[in-house]
């Protein structure tokens, strides 16, 4: 019966003592409790750094996703804006010169557009090389993305600057032909030169 009680003593003992270290060492991984090495405050970051790095993970796919599609609604933008300069430039070189119209600073306002929109393409390639190589696992997904989303409001900028450059444009044209239909509206017409009209 002394062996059976020893036996048992041992057993008990390495039970506690298993118990006590699994608690020490839970004790040492959470913030502020148990002892940390002294000037080893940061002991506990590299734990949230992990539950950080696997929600970056998890959401990465969507992230991508997310950047592709508004870097892809940009381009969409920029190749609409250029096809309606393309078509007001062809209205006027079809339509308004031939009639003897023409616009005193059309070329500079075709040269804006012009500019603009290399502006936009230049702006436009930057969000995408900035992004292209985002991975969770980089040094610092947080600045990557912080860097895509500057670069995406520097493309919104010169999106707007593009389109107020194509504005001007159709407005000068619009003045030119405004001018000659305004002139056509005193022109008389059968219900306007008296008479019955039956």
């Amino acid at each position: 019966m002394n062996k059976l009680f020893s036996y048992k003593k041992v057993v008990v003992y390495s039970a506690l003592a298993s118990l006590l270290l699994s608690v020490t060492a839970l004790a040492a991984t959470l913030p502020g409790r148990g002892s940390y090495p002294t000037g080893n405050a940061t002991s506990p970051k590299p734990r949230l750094q992990d539950v950080k790095l696997k929600a970056c993970q998890a959401r990465e796919n969507a992230i991508k996703n997310r950047s592709t599609h508004l870097a892809d609604m940009a381009k969409n933008m920029e190749d609409k804006f250029g096809s309606i300069a393309k078509r007001v430039e062809d209205y006027y070189q079809n339509t308004v010169v031939p009639s003897g119209k023409t616009v005193a600073d059309y070329d500079a306002l075709v040269a804006d557009i012009q500019t603009k929109k290399t502006a936009v393409e230049t702006a436009l390639t930057k969000a995408q090389n900035d992004f292209a190589g985002f991975s969770c696992a980089s040094g610092d997904p947080k600045g990557a993305m912080a860097q895509f989303r500057k670069d995406m409001q520097s493309v919104k900028q010169v999106l707007k600057d593009y389109r107020m450059s194509i504005k001007n444009l159709i407005a000068a044209v619009h003045s030119v032909t405004g001018k000659e239909n305004k002139e056509n509206t005193n022109i008389p017409t059968p219900a306007n030169q008296g008479g019955s009209a039956r």
